[in-house]
């Protein structure tokens, strides 16, 4: 009999784990009716023996039933946006401070930031990841626009309602688990039953603080927007890419290079000379000799 009742306890607390773990993402399922289960459970009391022991006639019948009402909640949006500026050369550094500038005006901040070098050693194009509370995010997109040349704009919204939703009814759920298998646990009175009782208590308090943490997260991602801020200097007149190839700097390049090949002409002329005397020389002093022996 002992033995029945203990796997009997066991039973109700794994019902009612599993219906809460099995109803995530929903507003109520079987995680309500796992709860009840083991809120309508009677165990008898024991001897000193027994596995648990109640209150004379009330088992779990008065513990609080799970509620399983639906949280109401308005639309959870997050907001994303991404601009890509060009700005005059040389400006490069004073627009990353106005943009961080802006971002602390209206109580945002700067979650990353990246820079990279132009062919004149300076920093001439990066990108910012700033974040902005979501009631100011017109102002900072307008804010931010003005920094440069607008050369590029997206944005995009994602509702996460129906997230939240379910999260939030599947946190209540696991709460009121959570309540029902501490009160098992005090009551449970030999250490087989505690234990078993205590491995279940731990998944859903495990599962709660996953839910949780999920909660939190939506909740700032609703509360802040994100921009995405490309900026780099714009190129010289003339410019056909941006790796620093243009029509002015071909030209010069072309008359380097017509410069060099004409040195380097003489400096081979100038070290070939001495030896073209010389076969010269010789060219003429064979021909002289030649005419000599012809006439004797």
């Amino acid at each position: 009999m002992r033995k029945l009742i203990i796997i009997g306890t066991l039973a109700l607390a794994v019902a009612a784990v599993a219906g809460c773990r099995g109803g995530g993402g929903s507003e109520g399922g079987s995680t309500v009716g796992g709860g009840s289960s083991l809120a309508r459970g009677t165990v008898e009391s024991q001897d000193s023996g027994g596995a648990v022991t109640t209150p004379k006639g009330g088992g779990f019948a008065a513990a609080k039933p799970i509620d399983s009402s639906v949280p109401q909640v308005g639309p959870r949006i997050v907001q994303t946006a991404s601009l890509r500026l060009s700005v005059r050369r040389g400006r490069f550094d004073d627009a990353v401070d106005e943009a961080r500038t802006v971002a602390d005006g209206l109580g945002g901040f700067v979650v990353s930031s990246s820079a990279s070098q132009g062919s004149h050693g300076r920093l001439v194009r990066g990108t910012l990841v700033i974040r902005i509370p979501a009631s100011k995010y017109s102002d900072a997109m307008a804010s931010l626009t003005g920094l440069g040349r607008l050369e590029g704009r997206q944005e995009s919204g994602q509702d996460v309602s129906q997230e939240y939703v379910d999260l939030k009814a599947r946190a209540r759920q696991l709460q009121a688990v959570e309540t029902q298998l501490l009160d098992l646990l005090s009551r449970a009175n030999s250490v087989g039953a505690a234990l078993a009782v205590q491995q279940q208590l731990s998944q859903v308090q495990l599962d709660l603080e996953q839910a949780k943490g999920r909660l939190q997260y939506l909740d700032d991602q609703v509360a802040f927007a994100t921009i995405s801020l490309d900026l780099h200097e714009r190129l010289a007149v003339g410019s056909k890419s941006g790796d620093g190839f243009s029509v002015v700097g071909t030209w010069a390049k072309a008359a380097h290079g017509f410069l060099a090949v004409i040195g380097w002409t003489f400096v081979v002329l100038a070290t070939a000379a001495p030896l073209l005397i010389l076969i010269g020389l010789g060219i003429l002093v064979a021909r002289t000799l030649r005419r000599r022996l012809a006439q004797a």
